[in-house]
């Protein structure tokens, strides 16, 4: 395994940007999302249980729900069980407590606005809400032309549309960004993409996952990885 020696500012030498995951990166939201689909599979008779959300998170919700009706009932979901239960997951998610920032992100944020460095952000998220907080929350170091979301891509994480289309807006090579991620699905579409990926364990997944999709570096928490900034 690779193990994760390095500091951040050593990792940003001659990088120009980094690409950020939202959830489970910026926000401490996976939780509240893997209790949220997994009720709303629930309701409709259909296991997915906590650990398949997390191995599952960046990919679009349609997706999401298709591998669960794959895995249970060996076929697709139809449009209408799509809806209803993408419509369920976003009902019960209101009803969880708000989702708040880490610290640590913006932290490291500062550090990056002072140095030069650039911030985007590429999540497979498509619900406004949290977009609309993304832009609060993170406001003087997140715009909204530097946020690629599920609205922008047809193919989401473990594909590298995502991160080949920041790359593509942002007009920097692969070489000159890093990304943060903390899910299977999203380094594995950082990798495909040909960028440096950092991942932080703030899941229920056991580092090894992280490492066999392909992590370049694991972090346990913000805490290490801002160990010297």
């Amino acid at each position: 395994m690779k193990m994760s020696k390095m500091v951040i500012s050593e990792i940003l030498k001659d990088k120009k940007a980094v690409f950020f995951d939202m959830d489970g990166v910026l926000y401490d939201s996976m939780g509240a999302h893997a209790d949220a689909w997994n009720n709303a599979f629930r309701f409709y008779g259909i296991d997915f249980p906590h650990e398949k959300v997390y191995e599952n998170e960046g990919r679009t919700a349609q997706s999401t729900i298709n591998l669960a009706y794959q895995q249970n009932e060996q076929r697709n979901a139809t449009e209408q069980e799509i809806e209803q239960i993408y419509s369920k997951k976003t009902e019960l998610i209101d009803f969880l407590p708000d989702i708040v920032p880490f610290k640590g992100a913006k932290k490291l944020m500062e550090y990056l606005k002072k140095q030069g460095i650039a911030i985007w952000v590429v999540t497979g998220s498509s619900q406004g809400k949290f977009l609309d907080a993304l832009l609060d929350d993170f406001e003087g170091y997140v715009s909204a032309d530097q946020v690629i979301s599920g609205n922008h891509v047809k193919h989401g994480k473990p594909n590298p549309e995502p991160y080949l289309m920041a790359l593509k807006k942002s007009g920097f090579k692969s070489t000159e960004v890093i990304v943060i991620e903390n899910a299977p699905l999203g380094i594995q579409s950082a990798i495909a993409a040909g960028i440096f990926t950092i991942a932080i364990n703030t899941g229920i997944l056991d580092d090894s996952v992280l490492f066999d999709s392909g992590a370049d570096l694991v972090f346990q928490d913000w805490n290490e990885l801002n160990t010297d900034i």
